[in-house]
């Protein structure tokens, strides 16, 4: 069931010039901002950017979110900034904390106020070599990507390169996306607050899972686009559909792809130096890359099997971040664009990204999430507004939040999953809890450490249960394991290849692979494409006892 998880290119390689069209683009003449109930009418000349930003500034405060603003103002760099009072405090948090759970390999912290600041990194990045973690460590930080391509799409509206108020059809009237998904009511911002009503389970699998994609492909897929009857157009349904589509057409349109334009909008001005969504640029020689570790065996983390590569680092969930950059990112955000010292974006455009667009009502961890934005939620934490947007995949957990008001910002990365899913929040609460609320602080966090050591022992126990049960399978299989080897294929999912390794038959999909195990049925076997999670093949068996197809999580592939 891989495929409705948070699941475009990776190159451009449409033959456009690499910047001629973004470059080139011009600003529509007029354009409506609107927030809540205050709106502005903007005019928008070649060189509309200070009027442009001062009228969504003022649409902004009418609704009170913005105190004050020099438009595009550089103030001088300020003095280094002097360590948090709480340093103290939470290195003894987190190190009692890792120790207590015991199976959380390696954390990089970072905390940021105006007053202080905290950078800390703690264990290895590899559970078998020992690295050491450093605050320069890259960890890869899953969905928490939404929060940085929405903002580079925020900053490309705001110079009028493009237009998030545009429908599809007005913006790609050359895509292929059928009637049924309205594209002429369909606009860019509704991809980005997951309110599109669209679903593209293909697209989504082949950018996040196996990598089987190329940008003709992907485009092509647009044309499979279906409505989504759970969450029709206007109603917030998280997925990460909406970026991959988004980028899919800006990377087509602008001539630029969306790695480059986060690099080129954000990491490089803010002086992100290890970040990157590129994990071929994150792998090479000199940098520190955190490796992804499962805490669900007895014997402690081990290393888990699958691992990004260039092509699935997709725009909703493609991004290694260290803590050092991470700080810097906190910082852009609770200073609403500006990094030391240094005007980065306007203001407005930062904080128009937290203004609330759709209603989210859900519940997560100690958090009420009440409303989504440009990839952020807006979330409630003790009567705080906490926005905050968190990530996670195979081997990793990211979570990064900040309260506007109070001017604090916090970075938790994390390379264990799902065992240890919840210390992320435990520490980041932990520091909200010192600075806000310390009366708390001591009983609530030993509260949640020893929630962990809850969940850590439930999924243990769980996992070994599970292995001894399907230890004591048989196969089922009515033909030699050779039968069953070939290629397979999907016109929407891509190409599947069976091999015998050893004694054992394996499956890859792209980037995912597995050694199947036995299952309960005639013909089938049990594979963990995605590690620990388990899903069953179904061959379906020919007049003569070979295999001509196989069922995968309701697909069909062919034999080949």
């Amino acid at each position: 069931m891989i495929r409705a998880i948070c699941a475009g290119c990776s190159a451009n390689s449409w033959g456009l010039p690499q910047d001629a069209c973004r470059r080139s683009a011009k600003p529509s003449p007029v354009k409506i901002v609107q927030y809540g109930d205050a709106a502005a009418t903007i005019s928008r000349p070649r060189n509309y950017q200070e009027s442009y930003m001062s009228a969504r500034l003022s649409a902004l405060a009418g609704l009170g979110l913005v105190m004050s603003v020099s438009a595009c103002a550089t103030s001088a760099a300020p003095a280094p900034q002097p360590p948090l009072a709480i340093a103290g405090e939470m290195d003894t948090y987190i190190e009692e904390g890792m120790d207590a759970v015991g199976i959380v390999p390696g954390l990089a912290v970072a905390i940021y106020t105006p007053d202080g600041v905290y950078l800390r990194s703690f264990g290895v990045t590899n559970i078998e070599t020992g690295e050491p973690v450093t605050t320069d460590t890259a960890f890869y930080i899953a969905s928490s990507t939404k929060s940085f391509t929405a903002m580079a799409m925020a900053i490309l509206d705001d110079r009028g390169e493009i237009d998030l108020d545009q429908t599809l059809t007005e913006f790609a009237p050359d895509a292929p996306f059928p009637a049924e998904v309205r594209p002429d009511e369909v606009t860019l911002r509704s991809l980005l607050t997951h309110t599109s009503g669209i679903r593209n389970n293909p697209i989504v699998y082949r950018v996040a899972f196996t990598g089987q994609h190329t940008p003709e492909k992907t485009w092509e897929l647009l044309g499979r686009s279906q409505a989504n009857e759970n969450a029709p157009l206007g109603t917030f349904q998280y997925t990460n559909v909406g970026y991959n589509i988004l980028t899919i057409l800006t990377d087509r349109k602008l001539g630029v792809n969306w790695q480059d334009l986060l690099a080129e909008e954000l990491f490089e001005p803010t002086g992100m130096e290890e970040t990157t969504a590129y994990m071929s640029v994150a792998k090479a020689p000199g940098r520190s890359l955190a490796e992804p570790h499962f805490g669900g065996m007895e014997g402690g983390p081990v290393i888990t099997p699958l691992e990004k590569i260039d092509a699935t680092m997709q725009s909703a969930g493609g991004m290694v971040l260290s803590a050092s950059d991470a700080l810097r990112w906190l910082e852009f955000m609770v200073e609403g664009g500006v990094v030391d010292g240094e005007r980065i974006a306007p203001e407005a455009v930062v904080v128009s990204t937290r203004v609330p667009l759709a209603e989210a009502n859900s519940e997560f961890d100690a958090y009420t999430r009440e409303s989504y934005g440009l990839g952020w939620y807006n979330s409630t934490y003790k009567g705080q507004n906490l926005v905050h947007h968190f990530g996670g995949y195979a081997g990793f957990r990211a979570h990064i939040s900040y309260i506007p008001e109070e001017k604090i910002g916090v970075a938790v990365l994390m390379n264990e999953i799902p065992v240890a899913a919840g210390f992320p929040e435990a520490v980041a609460n932990h520091v909200y809890d010192l600075m806000l609320d310390p009366e708390t602080a001591d009983t609530d966090g030993k509260a949640a450490i020893a929630a962990a050591i809850e969940r850590r022992d439930r999924i243990i126990a769980s996992v070994t249960a599970d292995r001894e049960r399907r230890s004591t399978r048989e196969w089922q299989l009515t033909q030699p394991r050779s039968a069953y080897t070939g290629s397979y294929s999907n016109e929407d999912y891509g190409t599947a290849d069976i091999t015998i390794e050893g004694d054992d038959l394996r499956v890859t999909i792209g980037n995912l692979s597995s050694v199947a195990e036995p299952f309960t049925r005639e013909d089938s076997i049990r594979v963990e494409m995605v590690p620990f999670s388990g899903d069953v093949i179904q061959f379906v068996m020919g007049a003569d006892g070979v295999p001509t197809s196989f069922n995968y999580d309701g697909d069909v592939y062919t034999r080949q």
